[in-house]
């Protein structure tokens, strides 16, 4: 007999089921508890079981912003993942079960992000996609058989500039001061610091922090977390100033390299618009490209919500952002990242 029910964030069953069919650390209750600490971000855990053992399970976030509204989301802060089921029957249940929640919860939208997923009855957002690179017989095989030529030339290039590559959770400050200087150039908010920090608390060696220096300057960073085989591209950026010098494709070699030392079989390059100049990058790579399914229960809004750059309702916004001092954007951005899980 199925039984349905809210369970405990300390539940140890919860990763229990989870952990061996998460495809990034960001399924994990961990993420939960970083979200809770550092956002105040309130969970909601859905598991059916079957004769005691658990056979499915639905993690929602509940995000409730001035700005950007009040709504449930899966995977918050990710690309997609936190929906798992043993068979259709359970995947229904637990999809009904948070529409019912979303009622109840009185949000203006619920939405559940996966790949290759369309739920009926939900309106789907095709706007992203990821990229996959198979990392299967090592760093060496990849190189020499999946890299496409441009890549290998530009990654050459990197080698040759004389950067330097840093990695371990020492280099977190760093880590955050190229990223925060890169986002606001872009004029877009990005996490504190405490984010990282409570990352290393709660994730541990799931998460490798590198920076890329030019002598003592900062040149570039990235955040990889892994699971299972999966290494995920989770944040990685570039100073715009060094681009010709290729620092962004010395990185990315980096992350790969390593992967495939820790015996990683797929690195998945993270989140971009479809036909963006980020998916592009990431095809030059030799990657699979997937689409992902955002699946939109919308209770009070008449159309998918577009909360993004490319939206031009945030076109003044960002033209501000761009112009302002490090100190402030620093200060006002996680404020604004709570409403953009």
């Amino acid at each position: 007999m199925q039984t349905l029910r809210v369970i405990d964030p300390d539940e140890k069953g919860w990763n229990d089921f989870v952990t061996p069919r998460a495809s990034s650390v960001t399924e994990l209750f961990a993420w939960s508890q970083i979200l809770q600490e550092v956002y105040q971000i309130e969970s909601h855990f859905i598991a059916i079981e079957e004769s005691g053992d658990i056979v499915g399970t639905l993690g929602l976030f509940e995000i409730d912003h001035p700005l950007f509204g009040h709504y449930l989301t899966t995977s918050a802060f990710s690309n997609d993942g936190g929906f798992h089921y043993e068979n259709r029957q359970v995947s229904d249940r637990l999809v009904t079960e948070a529409k019912r929640l979303a009622d109840e919860l009185e949000v203006d939208y619920l939405l559940i992000r996966n790949r290759g997923l369309e739920l009926e009855g939900f309106a789907v957002d095709k706007h992203y996609q990821t990229a996959i690179l198979d990392l299967s017989g090592g760093a060496d095989v990849v190189w020499k058989e999946r890299l496409k030529g441009k890549a290998r030339n530009q990654v050459r290039r990197g080698l040759k500039e004389g950067f330097t590559i840093h990695s371990g959770h020492d280099q977190m400050q760093d880590f955050y001061h190229v990223f925060h200087a890169h986002m606001r150039d872009l004029g877009s908010p990005a996490p504190g610091q405490d984010f990282y920090k409570s990352i290393i608390d709660h994730l541990g060696d799931y998460a490798q922090f590198i920076v890329v220096r030019d002598g003592n300057a900062l040149v570039a960073g990235a955040l990889l977390l892994e699971i299972n085989g999966t290494a995920m591209n989770y944040h990685t950026v570039a100073l715009r100033q060094y681009n010709t010098r290729c620092p962004n494709y010395l990185i990315y070699w980096e992350m790969i390299k390593g992967s495939c030392e820790r015996g990683n079989t797929r690195f998945d390059m993270g989140r971009s618009e479809m036909g963006s100049p980020n998916i592009r990058f990431k095809e030059n790579w030799g990657t699979r490209i997937v689409g992902l399914d955002y699946n939109f229960y919308l209770r009070e809004l008449a159309e998918i919500p577009y909360v993004d750059p490319r939206n031009p309702r945030y076109s003044l916004p960002i033209a501000v952002w761009k112009k302002l001092p490090l100190f402030v954007a620093r200060a006002i951005g996680p404020r604004l990242m709570r409403g953009l899980a």
